[in-house]
């Protein structure tokens, strides 16, 4: 039996509600326990951006700094939308409640600047769910989404990627890593039925991984010891820069 992940109201409905939690519970059978060996990426400004998976427990951290843009006044480029999905998917990640999600975090100086999560659909098809930061330094939100689809291709073996992108400033991403469309209305993202813009692990391996102009958003690896300890020391960043 498993424990449900948070209290329930009642005890038996009329059976236990362990026995319940077996059905509701997500899996996370194709993500647990791949590791995603953590980088460092330097903005053109030169700030050191740590990326790495997040752990559950940091999750408080994610959600407090996501909640403030749950508002209205951050209606520019869909702010608030995106923030309050990610709240959503976050959440549902830490209570099992959303099938291979992963969650990778950018952090710089101990500060949480950036979210970006992604689910496997299968073990062949990866989702990108949504990329939201914090700060505005010099290309973290493309190496963000580069960190997440390397993930999927190199550590999680997927065959395709597939995104949507709910304004034109995020659009930007699918025209930089030159994503396909599925035919729609055929087939549509599970994000509110929108277009899929994909890439292959062809594109990916033989494409993207050789594009001069990609590199510098790939990072380098190993993070050296002192950055990589202070990135799990996460807070919240101390403001939200976002252009409004």
């Amino acid at each position: 039996m498993v424990k449900p992940p948070v209290p329930i109201s009642v005890n038996e409905i009329p059976f236990k509600v362990e026995i319940l939690e077996a059905f509701l519970h997500s899996s996370e059978d194709l993500v647990a326990g791949k590791e995603y060996v953590p980088k460092l990426y330097t903005t053109r400004q030169g700030e050191k951006i740590v990326f790495r998976l997040a752990k559950k427990e940091e999750a408080p951290i994610i959600l407090e700094t996501l909640k403030k843009l749950i508002d209205p006044q951050y209606d520019k480029d869909l702010y608030h939308i995106v923030a309050a999905r990610t709240y959503a998917e976050v959440l549902a990640w830490t209570q099992a409640r959303y099938k291979d999600e992963y969650v990778i975090v950018g952090v710089h100086d101990g500060e949480l600047i950036g979210v970006w999560n992604a689910r496997l659909m299968n073990k062949d098809v990866a989702v990108s769910l949504h990329s939201i930061t914090f700060k505005r330094l010099g290309g973290i939100g493309t190496a963000g989404y580069a960190a997440k689809a390397e993930y999927a291709f190199e550590v999680l073996g997927v065959k395709e990627w597939w995104a949507t992108f709910e304004s034109p400033f995020g659009f930007r991403l699918g025209m930089y890593f030159r994503h396909f469309m599925k035919p729609y209305p055929e087939v549509q993202h599970e994000l509110g039925g929108s277009p899929v813009f994909y890439m292959t692990a062809d594109d990916w391996f033989n494409l993207h991984k050789k594009r001069e102009e990609l590199k510098p958003f790939f990072g380098t690896r190993p993070v050296p010891e002192d950055l990589l300890k202070k990135s799990y020391e996460l807070r919240p960043p101390s403001k939200l820069e976002i252009e409004l």
